[in-house]
């Protein structure tokens, strides 16, 4: 039996918090199986040994430059049904520059309990990601690490499942190549500029031609508009779309763009760019899990994205929507 090994594997992010908000997290997370390695987030164990325990071990880290941050919960939906409670009590408090840490662990006997795990998250491929979310008020985080549920002396990255067509084997030609999300790009202010250095980006609610007008694209809330107001659900559902547009725009100009992303974005273009705002969940989606694909990739060789200034970048940021706009 051989599993697939999937090109969208979630990683360590930032998370979508507006700029009003006075908290900011990170966290991390690595999966150590007993008697075995450890991995991070990315690539994980590959179990092949049963029974087997999987120690999770998990960091949540303040990163605001000048504020306390609270979390109001912390969670992780796939182990609840073994046992998961969170290592963290909440609301939990951590100071500038702190951070916090705890475990969990979980007993696999077999390998049909590892794929039972494995197909809790909807998809029968033999892996699992179980996410950890960090909420706070305005905002939230997700960090995942990968573990794979191999038969014994069987290497499963090796094949796709054969009705999985988003999986994509290492190394092959359509492999995914490097990109970032949203995350990204709100706090790196150099890599932000270069992408709107090559022209402005016109995402039909909004045409976006400085740095601080894209900042304010992702920075801004969905649910308000850059007067207070109330955004309603088309609308907030357009800005999302928007703001993911521009981030795909960014991956496309300064790493290039594979053929399933180029296509996402052509489309989420041409919807924003007219009044039909009906397929704008659906394809904000598509073009987040093309944004997220290539996280784990190195960036071009060569390509400097400055460091990561995210009270610097939020204080620049300006909301370039403009209501009424098809």
């Amino acid at each position: 039996m051989q599993r697939g090994w999937k090109a969208a594997a979630m990683v360590v992010v930032l998370g979508g918090a507006g700029a009003a908000s006075a908290h900011e997290f990170t966290c991390e997370k690595r999966i150590h199986v007993k008697g075995e390695g450890s991995s991070g987030g990315g690539e994980g164990p590959r179990v092949t040994r049963f029974p087997a325990t999987l120690r999770f071990q998990y960091k949540v880290k303040n990163i605001h430059p000048k504020s306390e941050s609270v979390a109001n919960s912390v969670e992780a939906p796939l182990l609840e049904p073994y046992g998961f409670r969170s290592p963290f009590s909440t609301p939990l408090a951590v100071g500038v520059g702190k951070a916090y840490e705890g475990t969990f662990e979980v007993t696999l006997d077999s390998l049909d309990a590892c794929q039972a795990l494995a197909a809790s998250d909807g998809k029968a491929d033999g892996n699992f990601d179980s996410p950890l979310r960090v909420k706070w008020a305005l905002g939230e985080t997700q960090c995942a690490a990968r573990v794979s549920c191999c038969e014994p002396f069987v290497d499963c990255e090796l094949a796709c499942p054969e009705d999985d067509p988003d999986c994509v084997e290492p190394g092959s030609p359509g492999a995914v190549g490097a990109s970032r999300n949203a995350g990204f790009f709100k706090v790196h202010e150099q890599a932000l500029g270069q992408c709107l250095a090559l022209g402005r980006i016109d995402l039909g609610v909004a045409r976006v031609e400085s740095l601080e007008q894209a900042l304010g694209l992702l920075w801004a809330s969905p649910g308000l508009d850059r007067n207070g107001a109330v955004r309603g659900e088309a609308d907030a559902r357009r800005f999302e779309l928007a703001r993911e547009a521009l981030v795909s725009s960014c991956n496309e100009r300064l790493f290039g763009a594979d053929a399933k992303r180029g296509r996402a974005l052509d489309e989420a273009l041409r919807a924003l760019r007219t009044s039909g705002g009906e397929d704008a969940e659906r394809l904000s989606t598509e073009l987040r899990r093309h944004n997220e694909a290539g996280t784990r990739e190195p960036l071009p060789q060569g390509f400097d994205a400055g460091k990561a200034t995210p009270a610097h970048a939020a204080s620049l940021a300006v909301d370039p929507t403009e209501p009424g706009r098809p």
